[in-house]
């Protein structure tokens, strides 16, 4: 996709991009022989994560008029509501699982003291400062929105969860929203329905030689679904090192 961007834009001739992908992602992909403990990371849904609404109120609709997809946009539209649920359910699922740690991942820059993180059960912790990778390894349940980290967990094969409760499906084609092409059983449609699948996920044993998501996303988003980006970037990086040697 970015290689379409940069060519159609004649920034770049296309014979001068070459696409290999994230390497990154290997730490992720060595994770799948782990197996994984009881435990769930959640990294916490910020209210405009994937939206524009930073851009809209510092440049005003004005500056977006000859855009389609701006003729529409409503800038009190937040995913702030969705997190709050998706805290209610995590907060019961808590209190009946006592021995089920619970990692919250927020940003830094959020409100580590927001009034949906008051009075949390002893075994909701929650993470403010670090990469949020790292809390994969470990954790068996991955719940997020619209962030990488679900790439990430995806690579790493633990069960994902996407609350969407927004949504009576997962065909959603929205640009506002991180494509994925997971499983139905992926999303939850509802707090009841993300509190059963929740129990569902936790239940469920965690094989090493089974692959349990789609791999789609890996590589539409980070090119790099066969873990082999490490090796075409050091094939790139010798090859341009051997042809600029050879001009000079």
């Amino acid at each position: 996709m970015e290689k379409k961007v940069l060519t159609k834009s004649n920034f770049v001739r296309e014979n001068k991009v070459e696409v290999v992908g994230c390497s990154r992602l290997s730490e992720s992909f060595s994770y799948k022989k782990i197996t994984p403990k009881q435990k769930i990371l959640y990294y916490a849904i910020e209210n405009n994560r994937g939206l524009p609404n930073s851009y809209v109120e510092k440049f005003g609709n004005k500056f977006f008029k000859d855009l389609d997809d701006h003729n529409n946009y409503n800038l009190n539209y937040n995913w702030k509501i969705l997190h709050k649920k998706t805290m209610k359910v995590l907060k019961k699922y808590a209190l009946e699982n006592t021995d089920v740690p619970i990692i919250l991942k927020i940003k830094t820059g959020q409100l580590a003291n927001a009034k949906e993180y008051l009075n949390l059960p002893k075994n909701i912790k929650i993470e403010y400062y670090g990469v949020g990778h790292k809390l994969i390894k470990d954790s068996k349940v991955i719940i997020g929105l619209n962030t990488t980290a679900l790439l990430e967990g995806i690579a790493s094969n633990r069960f994902i969860l996407i609350p969407y409760f927004h949504k009576k499906n997962n065909k959603s084609m929205s640009d506002k929203e991180l494509s994925l092409n997971l499983s139905s059983n992926n999303y939850a449609f509802s707090e009841t329905d993300f509190y059963n699948k929740l129990v569902f996920f936790m239940k469920k044993k965690y094989n090493i030689n089974k692959i349990n998501n789609n791999q789609y996303s890996l590589k539409y988003h980070l090119g790099n679904a066969d873990n082999k980006a490490d090796l075409r970037l050091n094939k790139f990086i010798r090859k341009n090192i051997k042809n600029n040697a050879q001009v000079y």
